[in-house]
This record gives C-alpha cells, structure tokens and sequence, in this order.
C-alpha cells in the first residue's frame, strides 16, 4: 500500500530526551513506536559515541536506526522486506533533516555472498515479523507458515562495502532471523577489524548459530556479555573486545 506522509497515522513519543514520529498505520507498528520492547538496543546505542558508525542488520521499520541518528550516529540500515523498508523510509521523511544526514536505508538482506534469494513471510505487514531467507539454515525456534513470499537483493556485508567503499563499522546491530550463519560467513573480514568496537546480537540459545556465533566472534577477539532476553529461548547479546 502506497501512503503518503500525510495521510498516516502518526506517534509521536519521547525516548530518552529525543523526540521521535513514527508511523503507526499497522497494530504491529503501533507496537514498535511505543519502543518500550527490547530496551536494552537503546542501551547499546547510547554507549555509542557521536559520529562513530552503527550498521543494523535487520533494520524492520527503523526505529532503533532513527534513534541512533538523532543522537548523531552515522548509521546503514539494512532491510530487505519491502513493507517494512517503506515504513523506514516514512519514518525518516517524518524525522527531518538530521535522520536524512545520518540514517542510510538500505533495501538489502545479509549472507554469505551476492545474489537474489527469497524472503518467506509469515506476517505480512508493516512493523511484522516472521521473515526468513529461503535456503538459509533452519533456526530452531523459526517456524511458522509461509503466507507470502518476495524475492530479495542478498549481499555479503564484506563484499558490500569493498564494493562501495563504505566506512567500516564501529558498532554492529544484527537482528537477521535464520540469517546469522550466512551473516558470519560473508562479513569475517568486517569482524575481524580493529575498528569495530562493540556488537549487539539477537540469539537463540537453543539453535547450533549460537554456539557458532560465540567461537566465529571469540576469534575475532570478541567476548559474550551481557545477555537480555527477548522471548524464552532468543536473547540479545553484547560482545565486546
């Protein structure tokens, strides 16, 4: 559905001193600019110093993107749902010129290498959830029935910004369900780089990408802290050097 800014329902809310509109035309992002849910990603951002680098990986609607570029992080929002991705974009137009300067929506998913993959969607709308890359391995806690299907850009995070000549990051996001095993194997460069300093990254404990997310980044020096829970089993974790 095609909305133009003026025609949507729109929230306006206070998130730790930092004024943010969001859309909310959707119950699930009516949900998401509440942003009292997973508040833990605001404490990661706000250890993130001004003008550093955040990429977030699995961006949704990008309210957490939004909030790190009002605090004037440079930061590459990565979305590969086409829904979601045109509410980022709304979310932006609404946010005025320091989001345009800091917030780089990127209509892209993360894996191992470049190509076009397909995106299998259990919930099909704005803010939702339930979006898995076809072909990627099969989380443990990720199971729901496809109701519709995009096909999408994939790229390898490593490739990605030797290609473009980016900015590596300081500071990685990575919410990217099913995705995190290709994710490792297309970004160890990334990784492996002194500049990146911190990294925050949704897990399930019950699933092999966890234990094989704790060693790829154990030997890229970085060690698991703190672990916040999500749902029962899906936990974010901060690494740190």
């Amino acid at each position: 559905m095609n909305r133009s800014v003026d025609e949507m329902k729109v929230v306006i809310t206070d998130v730790r001193g930092i004024r943010m509109r969001l859309v909310a035309y959707t119950r699930a992002l009516e949900l998401c600019a509440k942003m009292n849910y997973e508040t833990e990603v605001l404490d990661f951002i706000d250890r993130i110093e001004e003008g550093a680098v955040l990429y977030d990986l699995g961006a949704c609607e990008g309210r957490f993107s939004l909030y790190s570029a009002l605090r004037k992080v440079h930061c590459y929002a990565f979305e590969p749902e086409a829904m979601n991705y045109r509410a980022m974009l709304q979310n932006i137009e609404l946010n005025g010129e320091r989001a345009k300067q800091y917030l780089k929506p990127l209509n892209l998913a993360v894996g191992a290498g470049n190509g076009r993959s397909v995106l299998k969607i259990g919930q099909p709308w704005a803010g939702g959830h339930h979006r898995v890359v076809s072909g990627a391995p099969n989380r443990i806690d990720l199971s729901f029935d496809t109701v519709s299907q995009q096909e999408v850009t994939m790229v390898s995070l490593d490739q990605f910004i030797s290609a473009n000549n980016l900015p590596r990051p300081d500071y990685l996001k990575v919410d990217i369900d099913g995705s995190e095993l290709p994710f490792l194997e297309g970004a160890i460069e990334t990784l492996a780089s002194p500049q990146l300093k911190g990294i925050i990254f949704e897990l399930c404990k019950r699933d092999e990408s966890y234990h094989k997310a704790i060693s790829v980044l154990a030997s890229c020096g970085f060690r698991a802290g703190r672990h916040c829970q999500v749902e029962p089993e899906l936990f974010n974790v901060f690494f740190e050097r």
